[in-house]
């Protein structure tokens, strides 16, 4: 009976010398836990760039929006928008002639939609994704909090057609992450 004693006693206390080491060690910070905590926070909140498509009825010139028509069809050829010509009426003593048309939203473009109301849709253009080659930069501030800069690259959507590339120098933006430390929870992005 003294020796079961004694060996759940010695037990219990390599169970709480594992436990107490293992949460130590998780306190310092890799490159490998970084990156991870950080993917896992940009499948919950991407980055991306949006712009506002007008949906419904809409007067277009033929010959001053030609650019925004060509777009216009292009995302219809992909089956993002449907794109239905009303009527084309020629102004008295213009050049121009006015295209009434309906644009409509298709079920193709859902996962690019961010917000969606009766006349306008916000869509996607541009989502930046974890460049997972690129080696990402830990700056320790303390053991419960770091500094992570990390470069996203540039991934286009069908719609970035229709806005102007914010960065059009380069195809990755840099961001910066504050991680901290909790105990209960490991490393997190700090909020």
């Amino acid at each position: 009976m003294k020796n079961t004693l004694i060996k759940n006693v010695f037990l219990c206390f390599l169970v709480a010398s594992t436990a107490l080491l293992s949460s130590c060690s998780d306190e310092n910070l890799t490159t490998s836990t970084a990156l991870k905590v950080i993917e896992n926070y940009l499948a919950e909140k991407p980055v991306y760039e949006t712009t506002s498509l007008s949906l419904g009825s809409l007067k277009l010139r033929t010959t001053k929006d030609a650019l925004e028509i060509e777009h216009y069809k292009n995302l219809e050829k992909k089956g993002l928008i449907s794109f239905e010509e009303e009527s084309i009426k020629k102004k008295w003593l213009s050049k121009d002639s006015i295209w009434n048309t309906s644009i409509v939203i298709t079920d193709l473009a859902k996962p690019y939609i961010i917000d969606q109301k009766s006349s306008k849709v916000t869509v996607k253009t541009v989502v930046y994704e974890l460049d997972k080659d690129q080696p990402l930069q830990i700056n320790n501030k303390s053991k419960r909090t770091a500094n992570i800069t990390v470069m996203l690259f540039k991934k286009e959507t069908p719609f970035s057609i229709l806005a102007e590339d914010k960065n059009p120098n380069s195809n990755f933006i840099t961001r910066k992450f504050k991680l901290k430390y909790d105990e209960q929870y490991g490393w997190e992005v700090a909020k």
